[in-house]
């Protein structure tokens, strides 16, 4: 889980560059790992230290089902998944860096979706790499999701990475 997680968003060089753009170098992406049956790393949800991509318990459970019930329409692989990365983001903070331009704010939204779109490529490279399948998620219902992963406003979900071992064709 750490490859994946320094993929999404680790530090990449001592100057402070990542691995995913970010305009303005804003960073508003905020990354929570929530593993089922990751090995080493037990149930839970952990928020990730940008800089250290030390692990912090979030939530002490596994919320893969409630992450699944949360989704539009059937997605058994949330629930199924060892583990879902969900990148989220600050949406006040890249609204608000780019007010003055037009449109007026939504640029800065536009960003983060084109940042989180870097991160989640990174992920899918990384999964690849290491054999794993993963699938992302974005249909699902925000307000439930952000119940779920207990999200303080104004961070709010903008995907979900699914990742495990491969099913036996």
């Amino acid at each position: 889980m750490q490859r994946l997680l320094w993929a999404a968003y680790g530090v990449s060089e001592d100057a402070g560059k990542r691995t995913s753009p970010s305009a303005h170098a804003l960073h508003p992406l905020r990354i929570y790992a929530c593993a089922g049956r990751v090995e080493g790393v037990g149930p839970g949800v952990y928020a990730i230290a940008p800089n250290t991509r030390d692990m912090n318990l979030h939530i002490d459970h596994d919320v893969r089902a409630d992450l699944e019930r949360a989704a539009l329409e059937d997605q058994p692989w949330i629930g199924t998944a060892a583990g879902i990365i969900t990148i989220c983001a600050d949406m006040v903070a890249a609204t608000s860096a780019f007010a003055d331009q037009p449109p007026y704010g939504t640029r800065g939204q536009r960003y983060v979706h084109i940042e989180a779109g870097a991160a989640a490529q990174n992920i899918y490279l990384q999964a690849a790499a290491e054999g794993l399948a993963c699938v992302l998620v974005a249909g699902f219902q925000d307000e439930a999701t952000a119940g779920v992963l207990n999200l303080a406003a104004p961070v709010a979900p903008v995907l979900h990475m699914c990742f495990g071992w491969p099913a036996d064709n």
